[in-house]
């Protein structure tokens, strides 16, 4: 046997080419089997391949009898700095976009100042970023609770209450999920309406989406508006999977 170089995928000794990727091998090429680290997984589904399939779903990720996937995801703001991040990336951006404007006004001739002055200001807006965090983070008791929306054409990152708990909404998910009465849907439409903010992208508008499964996060690029998808480890692929084969203009 012997592995692709490009997915990892295991194939028979003959193989022209990779039956998981397409990858073709050059006449009588050494194909090693992938080290440590190695891709080893098979490559996203392309846009308009078939959903992935729900019966790889765990109990966290529930599709619900309207057609909608939904799941609550507890982050834990001090182990997943993945808001802390965004947040930085964001101030350094703008702290860039100002120093390169201000050399472009002066002509790039006091480079170097410029560079320390906003250096000095980044500096600074990072530790006031950072203990705005640790606020947050102590007002939250630690935890950002989020539930998520998922549908053919949409999905939605809605911010609960901190009166919320994961078990809470995780409840009225599981209920709604199954066969269900009104009380649930009542119940499921309070917790929305209470809620603090929702975040809405539309697949047609996606532009991007990149993982970082080692903070259990998706990021969804649109035009207007960017978004953070959480997913816990069972369910990260096909949640990932599920945006890839529905946003037609991302890469």
């Amino acid at each position: 046997m012997k592995y692709c170089p490009n997915c990892g995928a295991q194939l028979p000794d003959d193989a022209r080419f990779c039956g998981s990727c397409g990858t073709p091998f050059a006449a009588g090429q050494p194909v090693q089997a992938p080290g440590p680290g190695a891709y080893t997984q098979a490559p996203p589904p392309p846009y308009g391949a078939p959903a992935p399939d729900p019966s790889q779903l765990t109990g966290n990720v529930q599709l619900c009898q309207d057609g909608i996937y939904r799941w609550v995801y507890e982050l834990n703001m001090l182990k997943n700095p993945a808001i802390l991040i965004t947040l930085l990336k964001i101030f350094g951006g703008i702290i860039g976009g100002m120093w390169l404007l201000l050399n472009i006004f002066d002509g790039f001739s006091n480079v170097v100042e410029t560079t320390k002055v906003m250096a000095i200001i980044l500096a600074g807006m990072c530790a006031l970023i950072l203990i705005g965090y640790l606020i947050t983070v102590a007002m939250y008791g630690g935890k950002y609770c989020v539930l998520f929306e998922m549908d053919e054409q949409q999905i939605a990152h809605v911010q609960l209450p901190r009166q919320f708990k994961k078990a809470q909404v995780a409840g009225w998910i599981a209920m709604l999920a199954g066969v269900v009465a009104g009380n649930p849907v009542a119940t499921g439409a309070g917790i929305l309406a209470a809620s603090r903010n929702k975040l809405t992208n539309r697949f047609s508008n996606v532009k991007s989406i990149k993982a970082a499964p080692s903070r259990n996060t998706i990021y969804v690029k649109g035009t207007l508006k960017s978004n953070q998808i959480y997913a816990d480890d069972a369910n990260f692929q096909f949640v990932l999977d599920f945006l890839r084969s529905h946003c037609p203009n991302a890469r």
